[in-house]
């Protein structure tokens, strides 16, 4: 009885190590080259040179050079003057860079969903000069 056991517990492990051996390169994702660009970094295709280059919050970055600000979009650097795809680049400040695209000047937030405001303005309370708080304790 226990032979027979051990044959099926053998029989089942080798069934599995087949089964396993054969479901994980379904499962398994397939390596990029990392010696290539990734997919958005690519120039576009000849029949693609028309369109513009999308250019979306949260998808550009900015850096600032020498004292110089850039926009970073995908691995490329561009600064002001210059084109990203159709659009040409106005001002580029810390928060904000606006385009302008057939006469239409966009502007795009670096950080979306951020905005930069003022703070209020602190407010000093001045207690009159008599008052109990401002007056040195006494020592007896």
């Amino acid at each position: 009885m226990s032979r027979r056991l051990h044959l099926w517990r053998q029989a089942t492990r080798l069934g599995l190590t087949g089964l396993l051996g054969v479901c994980m390169p379904l499962l398994a994702q397939s390596l990029r080259d990392p010696t290539l660009p990734p997919a958005a970094a690519t120039p576009a295709a000849p029949g693609e040179a028309g369109r513009p280059l999308a250019v979306e919050s949260g998808a550009v970055a900015m850096l600032v050079r020498d004292g110089v600000p850039y926009l970073m979009v995908g691995t490329r650097l561009y600064a002001r003057g210059q084109s990203v795809g159709r659009a040409r680049i106005e001002r580029i400040s810390e928060s904000e860079v606006w385009l302008r695209e057939d006469g239409i000047l966009r502007k795009i937030p670096v950080f979306g969903g951020i905005e930069r405001r003022d703070s209020a303005p602190k407010i000093s309370v001045k207690q009159p000069a008599g008052s109990a708080s401002t007056a040195a304790p006494k020592i007896p």
